[in-house]
């Protein structure tokens, strides 16, 4: 298997699978004690929220940190792939299960991402070294769009239609940053490169 085999239609391409933004939020109500900083050791207003981690239930762990930064401090090796069990979040929202439900064997290291006001992600690259075996799925819930927020890929602003999933290739620099008062909102899903995602995302393009 081979990235290029997802990356072949686009840097951003949107697929034909769609969750109600509406209902997720609605789902994230009952956990809003539940959240973390996201990568803790930088003083950055964001936060996450576990749909699959390494290790079932929701809180602070490796599957909303930097798995680098993670895996040395703890002297462990905790992958991508080790994040694949679903939450009580998951188990209990019925847009997750509906949404997600089909591609849970190949889905691993999932959450959503809160950015407040000034939140960001400063440019950076994924997937840098050695042979890329994921890639990232991305679906924006609230306030994703310019001008109260700015998600680029390189010089490229990216505009989205809310609820709808999108393939990005992160591989690229990119950034984000929440210029609003308001919370931002992303579900972010990374994908294990196999026969059977592939075949997914060339099924589900929403323009074939």
């Amino acid at each position: 298997m081979n990235i290029n085999d997802i990356y072949q239609f686009g840097d951003q391409f949107e697929l034909d699978r769609y969750v109600s933004p509406h209902h997720v939020m609605k789902d994230l109500e009952s956990f809003d004690d539940k959240w973390s900083a996201y990568n803790p050791r930088k003083e950055i207003n964001r936060q996450g929220l576990c749909v699959l981690n390494n290790t079932g239930i929701t809180g602070p762990g490796p599957a909303i940190d930097s798995l680098h930064e993670y895996n040395k401090e703890h002297a462990c090796w905790i992958k991508e792939t080790d994040c694949n069990k679903p939450t009580e979040l998951f188990h209990e929202s019925k847009s997750l299960q509906t949404c997600l439900g089909d591609m849970l064997p190949w889905i691993c290291r999932t959450h959503f991402l809160r950015l407040g006001p000034g939140g960001f992600f400063p440019v950076h690259r994924d997937h840098k070294y050695g042979v890329q075996d994921s890639f990232r799925i991305i679906v924006p819930i609230k306030n994703c769009n310019t001008p109260k927020f700015v998600f680029m890929i390189e010089d490229k602003i990216l505009n989205w239609n809310y609820g709808s999933f999108y393939v990005i290739n992160t591989t690229k620099a990119h950034t984000l940053f929440n210029a609003s008062m308001d919370d931002s909102v992303w579900l972010v899903i990374n994908a294990v490169l196999c026969k059977e995602s592939i075949d997914f995302i060339q099924a589900k393009l929403s323009i074939n």
